[in-house]
This record gives structure tokens, sequence and C-alpha cells, in this order.
């Protein structure tokens, strides 16, 4: 235990004479929580419509007030004879309403008359969202204008979100931007800390020491597990504020899926800087491999089951995906070890397997010199 502590403080003493290092890693994990948080929805505002309204009737303007009260809008009046495919082609427009005529005389027969509403699909995100609310603008427009009998739809539904009520792409981004976070910088520190010891000829020193693989990987990995648990800190006291995190009830779950995650990065990232010897090559396999395929495959952006299915097995690697759920589970459901479990029995499976492997790849180095 004594060896093993020594060689710890060995590697925290190197990490903390690196100045630009240590500004990074407290700096850098705060930045990108709050851009991924802050940066990223899924819900667009300021959509721009622009309106033909051919009956040019108080009713129909009552109709146009609709979907300016609703917040999402923002209204465009076309010039004369406008060409409603040529506003969606050139970008003028995310959509095009078109008010028929005879509007407010179909609506004070009791009928509920009917609009156009043309889409640009270029972005599917952002037409779904436009068709979403447009329809339910206009149905709650009829509802409120139509007596009870013309009403086409007598039953409404009354609907409730739990966990997240308001819809929050902030609460919802922010939670997963720690898996993102978590992830990269220990794997960036124990990628840069492995490479240079190669870089540097100081990798000799395991060798002519009477430490054994075992005692060597664990003092190794323990600084920059606890850097990164340090992260996880700051992280949380940041999003406590902007994301409004809240801990759990039983927070015993997923801390123990932060520190299993936490080394993971870190054992990773030390055997992709043995393998590559040098720390330019070792921040750059990070940079694809760890950060591209959590950022795709973890379930941060999209859900796991809108992955194609022939990718969709890819994500049973990254351990992104295992964390990003115990993470939401916990901060947003206020979850425990009942749900939370597999998770963070698989980011334990992952994390022992590459201790192992780094156990396994020193002995073989120290064999073969």
């Amino acid at each position: 235990m004594h060896r093993t502590l020594a060689q710890a403080g060995k590697e925290f003493a190197q990490f903390r004479r690196d100045r630009l290092t240590v500004t990074l890693s407290v700096v850098m994990p705060l930045v990108m929580n709050l851009l991924f948080g802050l940066a990223l929805s899924l819900d667009p505002d300021g959509l721009r419509l622009m309106v033909i309204d051919h009956d040019q009737t108080p009713a129909s303007r009552r109709y146009v007030d609709a979907f300016v009260a609703s917040g999402k809008f923002d209204l465009l009046w076309p010039e004369s004879r406008t060409d409603p495919e040529r506003v969606l082609s050139t970008g003028t427009a995310e959509a095009v309403l078109i008010v028929p005529p005879f509007f407010e005389r179909e609506l004070l027969a009791g009928r509920a008359p009917e609009t156009q509403a043309l889409i640009d699909g270029t972005d599917a995100n952002t037409a779904l969202v436009v068709r979403q609310q447009a329809q339910a603008v206009h149905y709650s427009f009829l509802l409120s204008s139509l007596p009870a009998a013309a009403r086409t739809s007598p039953i409404e539904a009354d609907v409730r979100f739990f966990y997240n009520p308001g819809l929050s792409d902030r609460r919802y981004f922010g939670t997963g931007a720690l898996g993102m976070v978590l992830i990269f910088f220990p794997a960036l520190l124990g990628a840069a800390a492995s490479s240079r010891e190669i870089e540097l000829g100081t990798v000799i020193q395991p060798f002519a020491s009477t430490l054994s693989s075992l005692e060597w990987t664990i003092g190794k990995a323990f600084p920059y597990i606890l850097i990164g648990i340090g992260e996880l800190v700051l992280c949380l006291c940041l999003g406590a504020f902007v994301f409004e995190y809240r801990l759990p009830p039983d927070p015993t779950a997923f801390f123990a899926a932060s520190v299993f995650y936490i080394a993971v990065g870190v054992l990773f990232g030390m055997l992709v800087g043995y393998q590559t010897g040098t720390q330019a090559a070792a921040i750059q396999f990070v940079l694809i491999v760890v950060f591209l395929l959590s950022l795709l495959l973890s379930g941060f952006l999209t859900p796991i089951e809108n992955i194609p299915a022939a990718l969709r097995w890819a994500s049973a690697l990254i351990p992104a995906r295992y964390y990003i759920w115990t993470v939401r589970d916990g901060l947003l459901r206020g979850g425990g070890w009942q749900a939370a479990w597999p998770q963070v029995a698989s980011l334990a499976a992952l994390a022992l397997a590459l201790f192992a492997s780094n156990v396994v790849r020193m002995r073989r180095m120290q064999f073969r010199d």
C-alpha cells in the first residue's frame, strides 16, 4: 500500500507542475457542461411563419393572433402575389399558413373551417415541431370559437408531465452533459500522462523499482480518478444553479456509477497513451473515438432506439450510454438502485475489464524489458 501511495503521489506531483493542464482540468469541464446544457435544444423558438390571409376578416385575424400568442412563431406578411413554394425554397420562412376565403362565414355557420400549412421539411425535427404547434393552435382556436355542438373533438386530453413538467431542454441536456464531461477529460488526462512517460523516457522507472504491475496501475490511475471526482463536484455545484440539479433521496447509485465511469475513462486513456506512444496521437484518438462515439451512440442527443439497427449493437460498448441513463434517472427522476443497478453493474464490469487490461499490458512490458 505504501508503494502504491508513493506512485500516486508522484503522479499527482507531475500533474500539479503543469499549470495549463490543471487550469484546463478545472475550467474546461465547467465550460463544456454549460455549452452542452445551454446551446443544445430540440424545441426551436422564433419559427418564421408567413401568413397569406385570403379572408381578411376579424375572425381570420383572431386566428392569426392565436399563432402569435403561442410564443413559438414570428409572423411574416407576404408581398403581393407571393408564391408560397418560393418562400419555402429560399428559406424565407419555415412554414406558410394559408387562410382560405369564407373563413369567418364557415365559423359563424358553426362549421370548422380548414386552413392549409405548407412546411419546409428539410430539417425533420423542426418540421415536426412546426406541424405539432400549428395543429395545437388550430384545434385550440376551434374549441374556443365553435359552439359545443359543432366541435368535432368531444374528448379533450388532460396531460400531465412527470419529472420535467416544463419539458426543459436545458435540464435534459444539462444532466446528460455530465456523461460527456466525465468521460472525455479523465480519458484525456490518462492518455496524456501515460504517453508523456514514453515520450520522456520515464516509463523505465517502474521497471527498475519493486512495484508490481498491479501496484503501478493503481498508483497511476488513482490521482486522475480523484481529479475526475473533483470535476464531478464542480459540475454538480454549477448545475445546481444553472440546470437545477437535485440529488436523489438515495444518491449512492449515482455516485457509485460516477466513480466507475470516471475510472473507465482514466483506464481507457492509459491504454490509449501506451498504445500510441505520443501525446499528440493519444489526444487525437481520445477526441475522435471517445468523444465522437459517446456523442453519437450514447443516447445523449437521440434515444438509443432511434439509432439504426446496424449500429445499435455498438452502443452496448459505449460507457456513456449507461452513465447518461443513470444520471438522468437520478437527477431528473430521483431514482436509485432499483432501476439503476444494471447500469452501475455494466460500468463496474467495464472498469474491471480495463483495469485488468492495464495490469496485463504493464506486466508484458516489464517482462519484455
